[in-house]
């Protein structure tokens, strides 16, 4: 064969392949046409690129603070099994997609308990998106009108549809164990009660009534805080010193954890309320190069003065942070 009659079969050749490689693709094309048409994206987009998270062990309880940019989205495997989810992050579809990938990376289908620790909508915008596609047992509401704002609105028709029960937050909630072999404390330290002023079911922005929760777990104690103010901080050490809490086996002095508050806005946790919790262990969650400067440098400057070990979901991603049965605990970078 000379040269130019190989030169038009090696051609000839090129072009089979490259008809073949075209149908391949038209093919390949054609079925996730005919699969996305039959199969909703939302009921496979979040089992794809799930982060990679250890399975829990046996009486261990587990805290997931979610890197959901500008926002809040903590999740709580509690030794019990049970499941509570603290807000849902600001509804930018992508930090949605965060979280109930996590949830589906540890496997959680229900949701026993959510809280929502007030209105504002970079707390609870996510959370219309796991209401739809996770059950949720009970929610636990701060005590505003339904429609205080679009975000809030989308959450709570979401609440009603589903027909989850509903509990107003105030102090005298509490979550208890299920199994006795591994008991824990976990309490509504604030508001003081259900009860909002017309002001307050209004207002778009309901910081000062802001849930704040204690759990403590074979002797490590973790506070809770949304987005609550000096105020409030100052109103809990007032309470605890005059014993208001010793019923209901709660010691904030004895704090070695703090989801700081309010992205670490400077107004709030003061260098004197982490020394009066003995923080060892803070976790900061807001977004990179966010608009409104979290955290402040005062915040920031506090956290070092007392010594905490301090985790950012900025910078660091996805921090989980696991209690042993023995009393023992580390926090481990997860990548976001």
């Amino acid at each position: 064969m000379g040269y130019r009659a190989e030169k038009l079969a090696v051609e000839e050749k090129l072009k089979i392949v490259k008809r073949i490689v075209l149908f391949c693709l038209l093919g390949i094309l054609l079925t996730l046409c005919i699969f996305s048409s039959f199969v909703p994206a939302e009921t496979w987009k979040y089992y794809v690129s799930l982060p990679k998270v250890s399975k829990r062990q046996k009486g261990e309880l587990r805290i997931h603070f979610l890197d959901v940019e500008q926002g809040d989205a903590t999740i709580i495997e509690l030794p019990d099994g049970q499941i509570m989810l603290i807000d849902g992050g600001n509804g930018a579809e992508k930090n949605t997609a965060k979280l109930l990938r996590y949830l589906n990376a540890l496997k959680i289908k229900t949701v026993d308990h959510l809280l929502i620790t007030h209105s504002d909508s970079d707390h609870c915008g996510g959370l219309d998106k796991v209401l739809k596609y996770k059950q949720v047992k009970r929610v636990y509401l701060p005590n505003v009108a339904f429609d205080v704002n679009a975000e809030y609105a989308e959450c709570y028709a979401e609440i009603l549809e589903k027909n989850c029960q509903k509990t107003l937050s105030s102090r005298n909630v509490e979550i208890s164990s299920i199994n006795a072999q591994y008991a824990y404390t976990l309490a509504f330290l604030y508001p003081y009660t259900s009860e909002a002023t017309e002001e307050n079911e209004s207002a778009e922005e309901n910081n000062d009534q802001s849930a704040v929760v204690w759990l403590d777990y074979n002797g490590v104690s973790v506070l809770f805080t949304g987005d609550a103010p000096k105020a409030v901080e100052e109103i809990l050490i007032r309470d605890h010193t005059l014993g208001l809490f010793e019923s209901r086996g709660v010691d904030l002095n004895d704090t070695e954890i703090l989801k700081v508050s309010h992205h670490g806005s400077n107004d709030s946790t003061s260098e004197g309320f982490l020394r009066y919790l003995n923080v060892k262990t803070a976790v900061l969650s807001y977004g990179k190069d966010n608009m409104y400067g979290h955290p402040s440098k005062d915040v920031i400057d506090a956290l070092k003065s007392v010594g905490t070990e301090t985790y950012h979901t900025a910078l660091d991603g996805h921090i989980m942070i696991t209690i042993a049965s023995n009393g023992d605990y580390k926090a481990t970078k997860i990548a976001s």
